[in-house]
């Protein structure tokens, strides 16, 4: 199972790529950049890229031709980085499964949020904290939650790996609030991943329909999704 650790260096390369409206040349000849430095240029402007041209056009019409071209790279380059198109895709793709997981385990830790006050007040701010990161990573969230479900079975195989961490962080929150307020229970795995997985159908349906700025608008509904589920009574039997 991966460990999600973030590359930092290449997430903040790739931060600084995704918000340059004019790209400029990477040098060719003498430079004070290291061949590490250049390479991570190159990495991000290609996963960059890819995620502006697979959320233009979609993953299967996408080519490398295209992400080569939109990246401003050679071809040799390109090639040297990534095998092919789905190689530059997932590496944007589990570069953002490292953000979103540590998005959860943050949002979910407590972080001081139930020393005090209503216990399931801080479930409900781990939901807006993680909508609120999701809407500042507008190209990448559409990537990962639309474009990777025609991106194939490596991506599908990352998403199971992500939603099963994204359960351990929310299990682990509501059980901080069981304990202090009895009416909320803890679901088992699976209802909790049912809460996950209706969770992503609701931010994908909302992406596609209005965008990704306004996810948070999404919070009342997965509120109540998950006061429904966690604060009614255990089901008998």
């Amino acid at each position: 199972m991966p460990s999600f650790q973030i590359d930092r260096p290449l997430l903040d390369e790739v931060l600084h790529v995704s918000r340059q409206t004019v790209r400029p040349t990477l040098p060719r000849h003498r430079h004070t950049l290291t061949r590490e430095q250049i390479e991570r240029a190159q990495r991000a402007r290609i996963i960059v890229a890819t995620a502006e041209v697979v959320t233009e056009v979609g993953y299967h019409d996408a080519s490398a031709k295209s992400i080569i071209e939109r990246a401003g790279v050679s071809s040799k380059t390109f090639y040297a980085l990534y095998e092919d198109k789905e190689a530059a895709f997932m590496a944007g793709y589990t570069l953002l499964d490292g953000v979103f997981v540590q998005l959860a385990r943050s949002a979910f830790g407590g972080g001081g949020h139930e020393n005090g006050g209503e216990p399931g007040a801080a479930v409900r701010h781990g939901f807006r904290s993680f909508l609120d990161g999701l809407a500042a990573w507008p190209l990448f969230a559409r990537m990962h939650a639309v474009e990777g479900r025609a991106a194939g079975a490596r991506a599908l195989q990352h998403r199971t790996l992500v939603y099963a961490e994204l359960v351990a962080a929310l299990r682990d929150a509501v059980t901080r609030a069981s304990k202090r307020d009895k009416r909320i229970s803890v679901p088992s795995e699976r209802v909790l991943m049912g809460v996950v997985g209706g969770i992503g159908e609701l931010v994908l349906q909302h992406i596609v329909e209005d965008g990704t700025t306004t996810l948070p608008d999404l919070l009342p509904t997965v509120v109540e999704l998950f006061e429904r589920v966690c604060f009614a009574p255990p089901a008998a039997g």
